[in-house]
């Protein structure tokens, strides 16, 4: 009687006799794509027909069992975007990745939004140290001072790992078409902080930006404060300093304490002790070397099945992870931009050439920046 190690090995002979044969009727398949380029050329058609893919997984699901129509339809469907993707090559309409050269950093300050304390200082003292800073009051302040060279590079806050994206920051790298240099997470660990004679007792208004409530909301239940939004937890820092109050607290860090000469009610109040912020520097033009380890894309897709599926699939072939996706709604109803983070550098021409073949699935695509990931830090 065989052991369930040679059964194993039985089914799995089974399955390598299986795998040649498909491997076989596959590359027969592609031939096929070759002739069908050709004929579209000569034609002058559309490689993609919406009815004939449909058609084509129609056929294939009425000979699937029932269990397995599912996967069935999904195969076929992977296998009509590798077909596709055979055709836009044949025909030249893969594009050739473009993307500007690297470029020196311009002479200037580092901008940040907030004031001294603010987490996005923290931020520009990480992967810039020693430079000189400067502060504007929101987001777009930031890019405006990159764009006109009142700094050089500026720093802001793009993703939360308990609130997720800022999507104010996505928007506004399209917008201001900047790049995207370098990031850092780091341990945010957030604080209740009074002027020097208060308690918990005596807090009757709490003043942060709305990411901080978000982060501290397990904390916050219950207690009967007044909750006031402000534009940065820095800002709400100096604002309770300026009060010199024992009713008025700030969410905020260690460093805007010191910064304010406030005292800590309570130490680390986030829901999640793991709490992280993502920071990106951005620039009014790429820079990259090497040594690069990150490249983030946007791209919108057709409205129709498999369109996203289409685009992602080339980096998916080439071997390259993707570390994260997010989506942000467009200008037309019912449509979505998307961005995307890929473990790649686009000197690696086997990046460049997934990201060819994406943009040419894609209905728009662009490369918003290659860059280094600086060391978390914990503050």
């Amino acid at each position: 009687m065989k052991t369930p190690k040679e059964k194993l090995e039985d089914l799995r002979g089974k399955i390598d006799a299986v795998d040649a044969d498909l491997t076989r009727l596959f590359q027969e398949r592609q031939r096929v794509s070759n002739d069908i380029s050709h004929v579209k050329e000569e034609g002058n058609l559309a490689i993609t027909d919406i009815g004939r893919e449909e058609k084509v997984i129609a056929s294939a699901l009425a000979l699937a069992d029932e269990d397995k129509k599912a996967e069935t339809a999904a195969l076929m469907r992977t296998l009509i975007s590798l077909s596709k993707l055979r055709q836009f090559e044949n025909l030249g309409l893969t594009r050739a990745f473009e993307f500007p050269d690297s470029s020196a950093r311009a002479a200037g300050p580092v901008a940040f939004q907030g004031v001294a304390g603010a987490w996005s200082e923290h931020a520009a003292r990480i992967m810039f140290p020693g430079d000189e800073y400067i502060t504007r009051e929101y987001f777009e302040d930031v890019f405006e001072a990159v764009k006109s060279g009142q700094a050089s590079l500026g720093v802001l806050p793009i993703e939360n790992s308990r609130t997720g994206a800022i999507g104010e920051v996505y928007d506004l790298l399209r917008r201001h078409a900047c790049y995207i240099v370098g990031q850092v997470r780091i341990g945010v660990a957030q604080c209740l902080l009074g002027v020097r004679d208060a308690g918990l007792a005596d807090v009757r208004e709490v003043f942060s930006h709305a990411e901080g409530f978000a982060q501290c909301k397990r904390f916050l239940k219950g207690r009967d404060w007044e909750l006031t939004r402000v534009r940065n937890t820095a800002v709400a820092a100096e604002m309770v300093s300026e009060r010199a109050s024992e009713k008025y607290a700030a969410i905020g860090s260690r460093r805007a304490a010191e910064v304010n000469n406030l005292k800590i009610l309570a130490v680390d109040i986030m829901d999640d002790p793991k709490n992280r912020t993502r920071f990106i520097a951005i620039a009014p033009r790429p820079i990259y070397d090497e040594n690069s380890d990150t490249v983030t894309v946007t791209f919108s897709t057709r409205h129709q099945s498999g369109a996203l599926c289409s685009v992602l699939q080339p980096f998916q072939l080439s071997g390259i992870n993707l570390t994260r996706i997010e989506s942000r709604p467009a200008a037309s109803p019912d449509s979505y931009r998307f961005f995307a983070d890929l473990d790649a550098n686009i000197l690696d021409s086997r990046a460049r050439d997934a990201i060819g073949q994406a943009t040419a699935q894609a209905e728009y695509f662009e490369v918003l920046g290659c860059y280094n990931s600086y060391e978390e830090a914990a503050v």
